[in-house]
């Protein structure tokens, strides 16, 4: 199992980076810090991963009792699958969102908004990926060798490797609607929905692999639903990133002429943003350099989102507002601009 557990890591890290690239690719507008989404990958992989095993083993023990039925019994695993496993798994995964939360709110300010709460979700996901991925791999491999190494890996990371990410970014999305809006009720209705959406979307999945896996119409099944929850996954992530957009033409469009260049502004809240390595490609020929014009337009955004912020509070211009705009000042005065003039 050991030799197992190996080749899982080996092969399937580099599956789950790529879908962490991917999701992180689409954040192009407040970036989360590569730290912090490292934490939480590390939440969903560790933490997360080893609570729900206990909470599993304990929920097994309570649907063999509840059903009188003998370890090891085919209904009290799919049961256990089924009914337990959504709700243990994705609350073990929605805690570590609530602490991000608490800690944001008093401290970090990075979980602020909609698309914040989806990102890292996704990521909590993926980590949890990461782990689960690995045991039953090993678990396969012991049972069956290469072949079952392969048909698993294949089956689990291959085809349907974002199935957690997609799962916990709707509690995530939860807890970003709870995180931005004001409203009490918002801030404790909403976490509760999203986590209720994704135990929903996880039941759906294990309900229809363990009880209507039979003559192959449950695989089936389970990967036309689990594409489609990909598909929603990523396009909830658009939409939101479209939202942002709009949250920075808004905030940069009296300023243009004055602050920043008309081009600066349309290469900013460009669509092509939204697809990963577009703004890379765009910057690397600015006048001074890529990271300097990044920063810039870094600033710029931030800029917007608290003007954005300030007219939802009906407040005055920010100490941090005042900083920004002054290093944006140098930035024209040093000849930094955002993409080629």
């Amino acid at each position: 199992m050991i030799l197992g557990w190996f080749l899982g890591l080996l092969f399937i890290s580099p599956f789950v980076f790529f879908y962490f690239l991917i999701i992180k690719g689409t954040d192009r507008y407040e970036p989360e810090p590569f730290w912090l989404l490292t934490l939480m990958f590390f939440w969903g992989a560790i933490i997360s991963t080893l609570t729900a095993i206990v909470g599993n083993e304990l929920g097994l023990l309570g649907v063999t009792y509840a059903l009188g039925a003998k370890t090891g019994d085919p209904l009290v695993a799919a049961s256990t699958a089924s009914f337990v496993a959504p709700f243990v798994e994705e609350t073990t995964k929605g805690i570590g969102l609530l602490l991000l939360w608490v800690v944001s709110a008093a401290w970090l300010k990075e979980l602020d908004g909609a698309l914040d709460g989806a990102i890292y979700g996704g990521v909590i996901g993926l980590g949890f990926t990461l782990t689960e991925d690995i045991l039953y791999v090993g678990s396969a491999t012991a049972e069956a060798g290469a072949a079952g190494f392969t048909s698993v890996f294949i089956l689990r990371t291959v085809m349907a490797g974002l199935g957690h990410a997609s799962f916990t970014a709707m509690t995530g999305l939860g807890v970003g609607i709870a995180a931005e809006s004001r409203n009490g009720l918002v801030k404790v209705i909403a976490p509760f929905g999203g986590w209720m959406a994704a135990v929903g979307l996880h039941f759906l999945h294990n309900f229809l692999v363990t009880f209507l896996l039979l003559d192959g119409v449950g695989i089936v099944l389970k990967f036309l639903v689990f594409w489609t929850f990909d598909a929603v996954f990523f396009l909830l992530i658009v939409v939101l990133a479209i939202r942002d957009r709009s949250i920075v033409l808004r905030g940069l469009v009296d300023e243009a002429g004055k602050l920043l260049h008309p081009k600066e502004l349309g290469r900013t809240v460009s669509y092509w943003m939204i697809v990963p390595f577009w703004n890379l490609f765009t910057l690397m020929g600015s006048p001074g350099g890529y990271w300097k014009s990044r920063r810039k337009q870094l600033d710029l955004i931030s800029l917007a989102f608290l003007k954005h912020r300030r007219r939802g509070d009906g407040g005055r211009e920010s100490f941090r507002e005042q900083k920004l705009r002054e290093r944006i000042h140098v930035a024209n005065q040093q000849g930094i601009f955002i993409g080629a003039r």
